[in-house]
């Protein structure tokens, strides 16, 4: 995905919050705080999207107030006129409250209520190995809002973000909160004002308390921001207690600093490569701020909701799970499907043991019947055809009671398990809002119709038919098998049957040889032509219907028996169970597949509901449910 796309569909997901908080909040306070973090959201996006520094990498200066960020700017900078216009963040007058851009040529669109820039050339900055700007911001936790906001604005424009920290606040955590901020961006921590010469202290667990507080520093920074690279830390002497001057330490911070952005770039491929982490982040952040706002403002309403998503999310399981059914139904269509892939797989060569395979998978339930019809039992065979009847009607009927049965369990199964619960919410919802019109006035024009429908279902049946058939093609008898009961069963009847239609053959190829040799005697004695024929027509068999068919009973007797051991192996009940068992795994991972992809779930159709769901639900579900909730 481009990120021009993310950023569409970003937008459109900021969209649909800011709606759905109009819808279910209103105006009321947590409503307008809703908004306003969709509004700073979007800029922030937009700040990350924008190429301000003409492809340049942009390095900020940032840190709490009081903690050096002027002084270490002006490190980095070799101009004495450009360094000496960078003053103090602690000042109060207008440059304290503005973004100071430093480089050999301006940002776009430069904001002059909120930024200022001041021109020096690239060979007069500390060299990080490619163009760069500096960008030095005002203190994140100064208690004057608009310079904590223009403060936050360099974190959004920033690809390397160089974080001032003074040895007496290694512990804050207000530090913390500043690597928050800065997920997805490459972190260089500077321990400022740090009493590192142990010869002038004259302790040396001083420096052992430093050592242990950077890397406690650093773990946590890379705990808080597991996207952004965090490099280790640039220590910087305390120049009023250390030996060396105020220049020295200058030079030494900024080779270090540099040195350290330059090893970032190159193994992560340059800033600007980081703008998609960056947007993910900055999205993980907006999604983490509704939560915290609804959490504590709304706290009865999202438990509400809670109980409600967390019932929906074990829904779409349980019914889906029915699709199956229960053991008994489940084996007897195994069993069904065992018997039509042997005798698919069975050549119409072999007959005619593949029709008896045929008749018996159509009366399979009537064999019973059909023994007893044997023995001249007209009920028991009239039954044995009605139940092949049945059996061909229920093939046509399956597939129809599958899908409407679904779809009447789920309906059946939302109204009776989230039906109070989404009642209670509603109810929850209108005394949040005070019974408001809105609030009434839905509750009666969503009364008929269903709470929610379930998604997915032709999808699930599809992958369960296909698994279905997976299933018995992988646990059915070989082909070599089919082929040699095949064989095996077309012997045994013609074997059988060989007897009677020999001696009917012979007898009539006999008749066949006698009568054309009585045609040919009588052209030369015209005589006793009419004698002979009669007489060679006579000779040809005329056998009796109740012999013809004694005898084919008697052959298709044996091979229905081993027609009938045939079926029996090829449904055996250790097939059977292993079919089963594969089936059902198989089945679960289907449904657990389709769930994670947002295919099988839950679609309300009350729209106070679904924008109160949707809402409620932000930076606990996950972005990727709510964007797929888009559709």
């Amino acid at each position: 995905m481009t990120q021009e796309n993310s950023h569409h569909t970003g937008s459109d997901f900021v969209d649909r919050v800011r709606r759905a908080a109009s819808h279910v909040l209103g105006s009321g306070e947590t409503g307008n705080a809703i908004i306003d973090l969709c509004d700073h959201h979007e800029q922030s996006c937009q700040m990350i999207l924008q190429d301000r520094a003409d492809n340049a990498t942009v390095v900020a200066i940032v840190g709490a107030t009081g903690q050096g960020k002027s002084w270490m700017t002006r490190q980095l900078i070799r101009d004495t006129t450009v360094a000496s216009a960078i003053r103090s963040g602690n000042n109060l007058d207008e440059a304290t409250e503005k973004l100071t851009w430093i480089g050999p040529r301006p940002p776009a669109d430069l904001d002059s209520r909120h930024e200022r820039y001041l021109a020096c050339d690239g060979s007069k900055m500390q060299s990080i190995g490619a163009p760069y700007l500096i960008v030095d911001a005002p203190g994140a936790t100064d208690d004057r809002r608009a310079i904590a906001g223009v403060a936050e604005r360099a974190l959004s424009l920033a690809s390397v973000l160089v974080l001032v920290v003074r040895r007496d606040q290694l512990r804050s955590q207000r530090v913390t909160g500043l690597a928050a901020a800065s997920e997805g961006t490459i972190v260089i921590p500077v321990v400022n004002m740090a009493p590192v010469q142990k010869r002038v202290t004259g302790n040396e667990s001083d420096d052992d308390d430093l050592n242990a507080d950077i890397e406690t520093l650093v773990s946590r920074l890379r705990e808080t921001a597991p996207q952004s690279i965090i490099e280790s830390a640039v220590v910087v002497a305390d120049f009023e207690i250390d030996s060396r001057t105020e220049r020295e330490i200058g030079e030494s911070a900024a080779a270090m600093i540099a040195q350290r952005v330059e090893s970032a770039l190159s193994e992560s491929g340059g800033g600007d490569h980081r703008r998609g982490t960056r947007l993910a982040a900055l999205d993980a952040r907006f999604n983490a701020a509704v939560a915290s706002v609804l959490q504590r403002q709304l706290p009865e309403l999202t438990a509400a909701i809670d109980r409600l998503n967390a019932e929906a999310r074990k829904l779409p399981t349980q019914i889906a799970g029915t699709l199956l059914g229960g053991a008994t139904p489940l084996r007897a269509a195994i069993r069904s499907r065992l018997r039509l892939s042997l005798l698919s797989e069975t050549a119409a060569l072999w007959f005619p043991y593949r029709t008896i395979l045929s008749l018996l998978n159509l009366t399979h339930g009537a064999w019973d019947r059909v023994l007893l019809s044997f023995s001249g039992s007209i009920p028991s065979l009239v039954g044995a055809v009605y139940t092949g009847v049945q059996n061909i009607r229920q093939q046509h009927e399956t597939g129809h009671d599958l899908r409407n049965g679904l779809r009447q369990r789920a309906s059946a199964a939302v109204t009776d398990r989230l039906g109070p619960m989404a009642a209670r919410f509603r109810s929850e919802l209108n005394r949040m809002r005070s019974g408001s019109a809105y609030g009434s006035h839905s509750s009666s024009d969503t009364q008929d119709i269903p709470l929610a429908t379930l998604s997915g279902i032709d999808a699930l049946q599809e992958q369960s038919q296909a698994a279905f058939d997976e299933c018995i093609d992988r646990g059915s008898v070989s082909g070599r098998f089919v082929f040699m009961t095949g064989l095996i069963g077309t012997a045994i009847f013609w074997c059988l049957m060989a007897g009677p239609l020999v001696a009917l053959y012979e007898s009539y190829l006999g008749a066949s040889f006698s009568t054309l040799a009585a045609f040919v005697t009588s052209d030369e004695s015209p005589g006793g032509e009419t004698a002979s024929v009669v007489e060679s027509l006579d000779r040809f068999p005329r056998p009796h219907a109740s012999m013809l068919l004694t005898g084919l009973l008697l052959s298709l007797l044996p091979t229905s028996i081993f027609a009938m051991i045939v079926l029996s192996i090829c449904q055996g009940r250790r097939r059977i169970d292993a079919i089963e068992r594969s089936l059902r795994d198989r089945h679960d991972s289907i449904i657990a597949g389709l769930q994670s992809s947002g295919v099988l779930r839950l679609k309300w159709n009350d729209p106070l509901l679904s924008d109160a769901e949707f809402l409620l639900s932000i930076g606990r579900t996950g972005l990727t449910e709510h964007q797929e909730s888009l559709e």
